[in-house]
């Protein structure tokens, strides 16, 4: 638990708990609420350790309530609970528990001055004189949903199981030559010879009879397609429309500057340094020392301080309100107190200092105007977005609820799922959102969607699709001239293919690549590894130069447009010195610790029994 808020320290993010399966479901809320019923049989059953159905219900909440952000959107429990996001959770619990077992039965329990110690270093729970600060400590439990007691309770554990786990794991060194030998495989690079056969050097062959383009027209009927067409009618209203006849007072410019005062305004900030002292006398002799213009980290140096830094801070960034007046009293740089607090006494150096300063109302007049109409604006579109749900809730057609808001219908006879009309161009009046075009297309033909509104805030709308038109084959004739030109880019493609097969054939017999292909060129291409170089899949020329058992192998490769003729040149061997192998090899030995701890914990499995109540369980997420 506490390596969570560890890692979490320095962007105040919770710790994802369970990886790339939940990527997929990143927009999902997290408005539902379990309900945690009382129960008399325990949910699960490790040991001698009894899990009540509430515990894993609070337990899984909070692993979901965790997740979310990673996604930056919400995730139901409902959702987590079909992507088998409950089942980690257990799994994981269960695992905890048996390991705890486990550490209790080895006395690895740490004692409270070990554990307030850790507790007290995570720069989670400091402030910002770098100091354990209990208020930080409770604000940041609450914001994980832990009680003190329970956070104590579950790092205590979670320190005897990272003990235990080091005394599973801790000393495992993978074998020098089995990591040598995946290290080599890995790491091995092969540079090959290739020359292009471009489909667009072929000679364009004569044009074929037209039974030969409808039979090419027939079984390549997918290029052939014309795509679903749908007719829609449409309401569209927004804030834009409604702008022009707002006007605004400058008594309303004026009061709208004074409530927003604060966005205009910068404070002072001041770059601050500070040397914290037990002793009064130790921290007077301090400052007078660095008052005499040496830099202030020599000083500390010098007197075996530690300095904190404080980066730039305003006022209120201030945490005990003595420094904030010391430090922002000071007329300008230079060294600061000693100033006494509750942690002791503290001795600053305010480096450089930034005045505050805020913008008049002539300088942002024209910004406060613009918003101003925009929410007069957006607060119009409400009241007629209601009157176009009314409208369209009372099963009125497009014409009647665009007359109910003073708009004009919007009427397209023809569009694609991709915005393109009959012409392969879209629409000049067809809304750019993505969200309209959704909508066409998730609404049935004869049906009217819901009034819906824009993403960005700027209006609704609501569609009614008239005619929808299926996909189909374009007829012969509509696009002989698109098959012929298809034919003859296959036919080419096809010629370029036979040629760098005759080519590679002919290498393969013994003769030179460079005087087979001529006056075609030969390339030598960058060292390739097994991999790729990241891609996934691995290109069809990296695949085929790893299937050569030996230099010289030749193979032919598919390109865009034509084909290739590649010709293993050098195998380079990887280093053996390579500072990669022993972080290889360190990664290696991580992950036979990882399947020791799994297998220990697998065997603990067996020795202490576990029971899990799946009845139990459902009943704490029933509705």
């Amino acid at each position: 638990m506490l390596d969570a808020f560890r890692r979490a320290s320095q962007t105040w993010v919770i710790k994802i708990l369970f990886g790339i399966l939940v990527l997929a479901f990143g927009t999902w809320g997290i408005g539902d609420v379990i309900r945690i019923r009382a129960e008399q049989t325990p949910a699960i059953v490790v040991g001698n350790q009894n899990i009540p159905g509430s515990e894993i219900a609070e337990v899984f909440r909070r692993d979901v309530e965790q997740l979310a952000p990673a996604f930056g959107g919400k995730l139901s429990i409902e959702q987590a609970r079909q992507i088998g996001l409950l089942q980690r959770s257990i799994d994981q619990m269960v695992g905890r528990s048996l390991l705890d077992q486990a550490a209790e039965k080895l006395w690895l329990d740490p004692d409270d001055e070990t554990l307030r110690k850790s507790i007290a270093a995570v720069p989670a729970f400091q402030n910002q004189l770098k100091s354990f600060d209990k208020a930080v400590y409770q604000r940041a439990l609450v914001r994980a949903g832990f009680t003190e007691r329970q956070f104590v309770n579950l790092e205590r554990n979670d320190i005897a199981r990272e003990r235990l786990t080091r005394l599973i794991a801790e000393g495992v060194v993978f074998p020098e030559n089995a990591a040598r030998a995946l290290f080599s495989y890995h790491n091995e690079k092969r540079v090959a010879d290739t020359v292009t056969f471009s489909a667009d050097a072929v000679p364009v062959p004569p044009k074929p009879e037209d039974s030969v383009l409808q039979e090419f027209h027939k079984t390549h009927a997918a290029q052939f397609m014309a795509p679903e067409m749908r007719a829609l009618s449409a309401v569209i209203i927004r804030s834009a429309d409604l702008a022009g006849d707002i006007k605004v007072s400058d008594e309303e410019v004026e009061k709208a500057y004074q409530a927003r005062l604060g966005e205009f305004q910068t404070t002072e900030k001041r770059s601050i340094q500070q040397v914290l002292f037990d002793d009064q006398a130790k921290a007077k002799a301090f400052a007078e020392t660095a008052r005499q213009g040496k830099p202030f980290k020599d000083v500390a140096k010098a007197a075996g301080q530690d300095v904190a830094e404080l980066g730039w801070v305003d006022r209120k960034d201030m945490p005990i309100e003595t420094l904030a007046d010391a430090a922002f009293g000071a007329p300008g740089p230079g060294v600061v107190g000693p100033v006494q607090s509750p942690l002791g006494w503290h001795v600053m150096s305010v480096s450089q200092v930034v005045a505050g300063k805020t913008r008049p109302l002539a300088d942002v007049r024209s910004q406060l105007v613009l918003d101003l109409v925009k929410d007069e604006a957006t607060n119009r579109l409400f009241a007629l977005s209601t009157r176009l749900e009314d409208a369209v809730g009372s099963g009125a057609g497009m014409d009647e609820a665009a007359a109910a808001v003073n708009a004009k219908p919007l009427k397209l006879a023809a569009v694609d799922d991709h915005g393109n009309g009959p012409d392969g161009k879209p629409p000049a009046n067809l809304p750019s959102a993505p969200e309209f075009l959704a909508a066409v297309f998730q609404t049935t033909q004869g049906s009217t969607g819901e009034v819906t509104g824009f993403k960005d805030g700027s209006g609704y709308f609501v569609v009614h699709v008239d005619k929808v038109t299926p996909a189909q084959q374009r007829p012969y004739e509509e696009v002989k001239d698109q098959v012929l030109a298809a034919w003859t880019r296959e036919a080419r493609t096809q010629e370029a293919l036979h040629r760098a097969e005759a080519a590679a054939e002919r290498v393969r017999k013994g003769e030179p690549l460079a005087a087979v292909v001529r006056p075609l060129t030969v390339e030598t291409g960058k060292p390739l590894l097994r991999d790729g170089e990241g891609q996934t899949p691995p290109s069809p020329l990296v695949t085929e130069m790893f299937k050569l058992p030996a230099v010289g192998g030749v193979a032919v490769v598919t390109a865009k447009d034509g084909a290739m003729v590649a010709q293993l040149k050098t195998i380079i061997a990887a280093d053996a010195k390579d500072p990669m192998f022993q972080q290889t090899r360190r990664q290696l030995a991580q992950s036979m610790s990882a399947d020791l701890v799994q297998q220990y914990v697998g065997a603990l499995e067996k020795d202490l029994g576990v029971t899990v109540n799946t009845a139990v369980i459902d009943q704490q997420f029933q509705k």
